[in-house]
């Protein structure tokens, strides 16, 4: 089950996870990339018809390793270890009980890549404006 903290520790709690997956890539020593320690997934969902049922299943398709946050229609979940085809995997599964309920946009990416949480955050927010969505 996901864990839901309060918007104002999405952020925080996304970067210490990040920091945390960086070391444990690093410790690792692995030359490859390992979906689970070398990914993350942002996914901001708008949600048309929020209701807590909707907040409920999604902490119950989710791990334990996931975060999630509400702002006003909006859901950012967190999703370490998890690629693109992941993220639309879980997504999918929320589209079997709510398939008009929200409209999501996603964003993964190689952990090596990730230059700040900020950048990350800020770009899927520009992405939901250029969708027209007000966040």
């Amino acid at each position: 089950m996901a864990k839901f903290f309060p918007f104002e520790y999405f952020e925080p709690v996304f970067d210490h996870s990040v920091c945390n997956m960086k070391r444990i890539k690093k410790e690792l020593r692995l030359a490859e990339d390992v979906i689970s320690i070398d990914y993350i997934s942002i996914v901001l969902l708008s949600i048309k018809k929020y209701n807590d049922d909707f907040i409920k299943t999604i902490g119950g398709v989710l791990r334990d390793s996931d975060t999630a946050s509400v702002k006003g229609d909006f859901v950012y979940l967190f999703l370490p270890g998890t690629d693109f085809e992941g993220s639309i995997n879980i997504i999918g599964d929320f589209k079997e009980f709510y398939e008009d309920a929200f409209d999501y946009i996603i964003s993964a990416t190689l952990l090596k890549d990730l230059k700040s949480v900020k950048d990350v955050l800020s770009g899927i927010n520009r992405l939901a404006l250029d969708k027209g969505w007000k966040l």
